[in-house]
């Protein structure tokens, strides 16, 4: 992958993010560093300029990897060879992924650092949202944020194994108590995320 990022941004307080625009897959795509009490958690990594990763991780140490689903492996294993990080993974995650072996599995609700495992069935196989009890959500491919005239959107029927699934399957964050929501593809909201998310399952129900 020849594409990168040329810097992260910080989100909000142990958040920071960056994306580039990917033409393999024709859109955007994003990875997300979380602040753990004794490192940085990276969901999801894509490719960040070696200056950029250096800053990075002056910040705090890299600790673990963590997958969304089995689409987004990216550069996981190259970081996990540099760093001598674990990768973790859902179950469902690890059924799709041929190109290498998880180090971590992780059931519905636990806890890696902190960060919980939230199954989403319907969306892309195996697909598992996080949250951190900062108050920040990050997702797979179950919710797309690409376009600011639409706004948030369901992964497109074609690219699910269950639409109405997926859509049933997101109600579950609301249980959680989120102020950022953070997309593989798209911009993070990082203002009354829950509250937008919520309106999307609303019109849908």
């Amino acid at each position: 992958m020849s594409a990168h990022a040329e810097e992260f941004q910080t989100l909000c307080q142990g958040v920071h993010y960056w994306s580039f625009y990917n033409p393999a897959v024709k859109c955007e795509v994003g990875s997300t560093a979380i602040q753990v009490p004794n490192g940085l958690v990276v969901i999801d990594p894509t490719p960040l300029a070696e200056p950029a990763w250096k800053e990075l991780l002056e910040i705090a140490p890299l600790r673990a990897i963590l997958l969304t689903n089995g689409n987004h492996v990216r550069v996981a294993a190259e970081l996990r060879k540099q760093h001598s990080v674990p990768i973790a993974i859902a179950p469902d995650t690890r059924r799709d992924i041929t190109e290498l072996k998880a180090d971590v599995l992780l059931m519905p609700n636990e806890l890696l650092y902190g960060i919980a495992a939230i199954p989403i069935p319907g969306a892309t196989p195996g697909e598992t949202a996080f949250f951190a009890p900062s108050g920040v959500m990050v997702i797979g491919d179950a919710v797309i944020n690409t376009s600011l005239e639409v706004g948030l959107e369901f992964l497109p029927d074609k690219y699910c194994t269950d639409a109405a699934q997926n859509r049933e399957s997101l109600k579950k964050l609301l249980d959680y108590d989120f102020h950022t929501l953070i997309f593989a593809h798209g911009a993070p909201l990082t203002n009354h995320a829950k509250e937008k998310l919520s309106a999307l399952l609303k019109t849908h129900s």
